[in-house]
This record gives C-alpha cells, structure tokens and sequence, in this order.
C-alpha cells in the first residue's frame, strides 16, 4: 500500500489500489471524496459514500454539498439507509425547490452561498442533530453540530476498536487546512452585515466547531477529502492559527472600515479572533471634496464639460435618470454623450440601458466584461442584473479617447470584481481623477466578497490594480462612487496595502491543498457557460465548461457531464490543454428534456492531482 499526500502541491491523495486500514474495522479509499467502510457483524456502515454496495446497510452524510453527497450516490441507489443532518433537511430532501426559486433569484443575488446543491433528493431515513445518539450495526454513533463550511453541518463521534474517531465532514483537511476559502462567506447579523460583506464570516462558527471536535478528544479524525488526521489536536490549533491570521490580515485593509466604523469592524473581527483582540485597521488617507466638474448622483459620477456636455458613470437607479433631467431642464446640461459602466453589481449597472436609450447615447465598457453586459443571463455573479445592455461598445484596455476638452483612458481594472473597469480622466490644468467604480476606499480595499472573483496572481486582482496606480508617475485623485470624495493613497499607505496584501496570499496558500490560492478564492475556475439557457422542449443545447487554470504548471482537464433525465446525449468534447493562467472551453451539445421544467446539468473536471465531481452546472429552463 502507498499514501500518497503531497502537502502544498496537489489536491488530493492520488486514487490508492488497496483500502488504507485506519483500524481493524475501517478502512478507506482515498480519492474526490474519501470513501469509509466500517465493519461489523450484522452489516457494514460507510461513511461519505463507497463505490462497495453489497453488505453495506447504512450511508452517514456530513453535509448537504453535491460535490461530497455524489459518492453516495451508489448506496443510496441501492437502498442503503441514509443518515443526514436535519439542519440541511431542505437542501437535501427538496434541492428541485431550491432550483426552482433560484432560477429567478440567481439576478440581484445578496446572498452569496455556493450552489453546490443536490439535483436529486434524498429522503434520510434518520435526521440527526446536536446530541443526538444512535447504534447502527452495534456501533453507537453522537451526532455534534459542526457549522463552517457548510450552515448545518455535523460531525460523528464513534468509539471503534479502542479508538475514538470524529468524522468531520469539510471543515479540516491534513494537517491544518481547508478545502477553499469562498465557502465560508455569509452574514453577520451582530454587527448587521449582510452576506454579501461577510468575508468568509463563517470563519467564525468554523474555529468554535473545531474547538468542539478537540474537546472531544479524540484519536483520529477522518475528513470527507484529504488524509486520515492522527495529530487531531495539533492539526487543529494550526488550522485555526492559520484562520485567525488571515482575519486579521484582512481587517487590516478593509474598505468597510469606512462605511461601517470602528465599532462594527471590531465585532466583526472579534467573532474570529477573540473578545478583546488587537484589531488593526488602516487609517483613512487623504480625501476631499469632488472637484466642481463631477457631479455626484448616489454611485453614479457625470463629468460636466465646460460647453454643458456630460459623460455618465454608472446608472444603478431611475433618481439618477431624474436628476439629470432636471440638470437639463435647467439648462445646466445640453446632452448626455456617453455612459461608462465601471461594473456589473446591480447598484451600479441597472439602469444603464434606461439611461442609454433615454438620453440617446452609446454604452462603454473595455473587452474583459462586454459580454456579461449583453448577456447576463449566461453567467451567475453577486448583484448581477438582469437588465440586458444589447450593444456596448467594448474596447481594449488602455483605449483612449477625446472627449470634449478632456482625455478618456479607459482600463481593465478587476478589483472589487473581476468583471470591472476603470476611467482616467484628465483634464488641462486640473488634476486627473482615476474613477475605479468600487475598488478601493480611504481605508483599504474593497474586498469583502469573495464570490466576486478577487484573483490573487500577479496579472489579476488586487495585485494588478494596486501596480496600475503605482505605475502612474503624477498626483491623480481616485473616485469610488460610493464615496463623496476623491481620495488618494501615499507611497507609505500604498507599501502597507502591497505588504498585507502579500502577506494575506501567503497565508491562503499556506491554508488550502491546492497548488495555487487563487482555487481557494474563485469557485468559478470552472463554471458552464452559459450558466442558464431558456429552451423549447427537445431543443439542442450547447453548453461550454470553461476553465481557467490557476495552475503554475500546463494542465490537461478532462470533462465528464451529467444530463438530465429526459435529455439526450449529442456530442461531448475531447481534454482539453491550458498553459497557466489561460482560459479554454470544453462544449458539450444535448438535446434538451421534452417535458417542461427547471432542470441542472453537472459536470466533473478532473486533471493531474485534481479531481471534483459534479463541480460545475448549468441552469436548463425548458418553457
């Protein structure tokens, strides 16, 4: 037998030829999802999932997450009894509801969870919750509430050959990681912060399960994915060190600091790192009144020209629509001559199209986020709006353009979301202004939402955006439309944003198994495009799985589908080869079902150490 765990630099523990015997009546097989078969007497348990049907009687499920029930799929087929949390009964024993409901709330969606929900129910034959115990085959088994990587997660606690064994589900993986980092985002109702700007704040609830499953005390612990743990407690204080750290880090150069102040920040980080702990936050930088030029409209800017021309950043809102009226009406305006839209959130991009076609002018965006403009409906993004933008005029970044008696840059600027931009803007005499839509702020960075898509490459994100401002060699201003002021950072303010940020990436890739920590912050490194289609029945369907491979090594992904009952196969797509940091597209084409509904296709991405099963879908509305 060979265990293979190479710590930093793959995902999983490469598939094993025989089981790992972990006691005299447990073994494992390692792979996506590890596979446990307890043995005894009068019947065999598993735990997560096996592919061994015959003998097995009964499936614990950890979690509601497709991606880890999927191994117990086969069991459950053939008619193992199913154990599940009760506090995910919904996610599990109705997931066609939530498909249903989400297929109109994907738009405008605050919320911010995975959407690694089942496609088929599952009807538990025992709903288990804190101190819940149960014999199943002579083996008594204590359910513990263990939230975190999941809202209603549990782990089991069984005493089997002497030894006291947790199984934890997803909320450790080896010794002192995590399987990724998005999915702890959600709200924090103490400090009246929604999910959309709680930072992985189920963090929080993480770090008090872990410290439930050490007082437990036991001798191993036994993930849903990644190696047998048999250091539980050292494991475990390294995990929550490491969580710990990277909540602090992240405290220290948050934008929120400037909307929500110091005493909401401080419960905010004091929920992760301790009552009374040191919570570091940047000071503001400089900031004063916008110049008479910029007029400002909730997150909309217009720049007014000197002959009563404008040019609109963003239109969130129809008040936006009004004011300029009225601007007009007055004579203060003669005409609106473009409208550039800095991102996709809906507070900025929703009323675009109603301010394009009231005021008779184009719709600018650079290339990087054109599509998701005219289209949005392909893709499932945090705020995203479902208003249609049908013609934008998408140019390179780095376009510049005259306009009036100014100069327009236009720039690729992914940093409060990778969908984003920015507009330089200079004019003669004055100082230029960078307005970067909702990028940064006096105190920091807007980061708060990591269903955003904030990369961590060099070429990407944060990183990209804060070498943008050090390579301009002038004073300029910066604009965030949430804020009523232009700001600018010092080259000292500026080191200490590049030195946390560093600092921050460090401390990711230190705490998830994958060779880069950029699969730890962005879900969509693989994501079916486009996310949702409306069809006729038996239409043909053409689906692409895109992935992006975060990987410093050249990888190639193989792609296995999962259709629909009711749909039929029609031409499926060969690997696929990436060098790193590029992009490519597997397609698949299907005949859709025939009877009309809401229906989810999944799919599998497997490469090199990397293996997650039905990890991507796409949303199938047949009318």
């Amino acid at each position: 037998m060979r265990h293979i765990c190479l710590w930093t630099a793959v995902l999983f523990i490469a598939a094993t030829t025989e089981a790992e015997q972990i006691t005299p009546r447990i073994s494992l097989n390692s792979g996506p999802v590890n596979q446990v078969v307890i043995r005894t007497s009068g019947g065999n348990i598993a735990v997560y999932g096996s592919d061994e049907t015959n003998g097995i009687s009964t499936v614990l499920l950890t979690h509601h997450r497709r991606d880890v029930v999927q191994a117990a799929q086969a069991l459950i087929d053939a008619k193992a009894k199913v154990v599940a949390p009760v506090a995910e009964e919904a996610l599990i024993a109705k997931p066609q509801e939530f498909w249903d409901a989400f297929t109109k709330k994907r738009y405008h969606d605050y919320q911010q969870q995975s959407t690694k929900i089942l496609t088929r129910a599952i009807n538990a034959d025992r709903w288990v919750k804190e101190g819940d115990a149960f014999p199943i085959e002579g083996v008594t088994f204590r359910a513990i509430d263990t939230p975190g990587y999941t809202r209603g997660a549990v782990t089991y606690i069984a005493e089997i050959d002497g030894k006291k064994i947790a199984f934890t589900g997803d909320i450790i993986y080896g010794n002192g990681q995590i399987f990724d980092l998005y999915s702890f985002q959600d709200k924090i109702p103490e400090a009246r912060i929604g999910a959309y700007h709680g930072y992985a704040s189920r963090l929080s609830p993480l770090i008090a399960s872990l410290r439930k499953v050490a007082a437990e005390k036991p001798d191993i612990i036994v993930p849903a994915r990644g190696p047998v743990i048999r250091n539980p407690q050292q494991s475990i204080d390294k995990l929550i060190g490491r969580v710990q750290a990277i909540y602090k880090n992240y405290i220290s150069t948050n934008a929120l600091h400037w909307y929500f102040k110091e005493e909401r920040m401080r419960i905010k980080g004091e929920r992760v790192l301790g009552k009374g702990a040191d919570i570091e936050l940047m000071p503001y930088c400089t900031h004063k009144k916008s110049p008479d030029w910029v007029w400002e409209n909730s997150t909309s800017r217009l720049i007014i020209s000197e002959d009563g021309h404008g040019f609109l950043l963003d239109c969130g809102n129809q008040r936006v629509i009004d004011a300029i009226r009225k601007l007009m009406s007055s004579g203060l305006i003669k005409k609106v001559d473009g409208i550039f839209v800095t991102h996709t959130h809906d507070d900025h991009s929703n009323m675009v199209q109603a301010a394009s076609e009231e005021f008779k002018c184009p719709i600018y965006s650079t290339v990087e986020y054109e599509d998701i403009l005219e289209h949005p409906g392909k893709y499932h993004m945090p705020g995203l709006t479902h208003n249609v933008m049908p013609k934008v005029e998408g140019v390179k970044s780095g376009h510049m353009m005259k306009w009036r008696e100014f100069e327009l840059t236009f720039h690729f600027y992914p940093g409060q979301m990778f969908y984003h931009g920015g507009l330089f803007v200079r004019k003669k005499g004055e100082r230029p202004i960078f307005f970067i839509g909702d990028s940064f702020a006096p105190s920091g960075i807007d980061d708060y939402c990591l269903l955003n898509r904030n990369l961590l490459h060099a070429n990407g994100g944060f990183r990209y955006c804060l070498k943008m401002l050090r390579d301009i060699k002038e004073p300029f201003w910066l604009v965030n439309e949430h804020i009523p002021f232009v700001f600018n950072f010092s080259d000292k303010e500026m080191t200490y944003l590049e030195t946390r940020y560093a600092e921050r990436i460090r401390i990711i890739s230190e705490l998830v198994p994958w060779d880069h920590p950029n699969y730890a912050v962005d879900e969509q490194w693989a994501v079916c495009y486009p996310y949702g289609v409306t069809v006729n029945p038996g239409d043909t369907v053409d689906i692409k799985v895109r992935i992006t491979n975060h990987s410093p090594i050249p990888r190639s992904y193989t792609v296995t589908p999962h259709l629909p009952g009711g749909a039929a196969k029609s031409h499926f797509g060969k690997p696929i080869e990436l060098d790193p940091e590029k992009i490519g597209d597997w397609p698949m084409t299907f005949k859709a079902p025939t009877r009309p509904g809401n229906y989810v296709v999944t799919a599998d991405i497997q490469s090199t150490n990397i293996d997650v099963r039905r990890w991507v879908e796409a949303l199938i509305t047949v009318e």
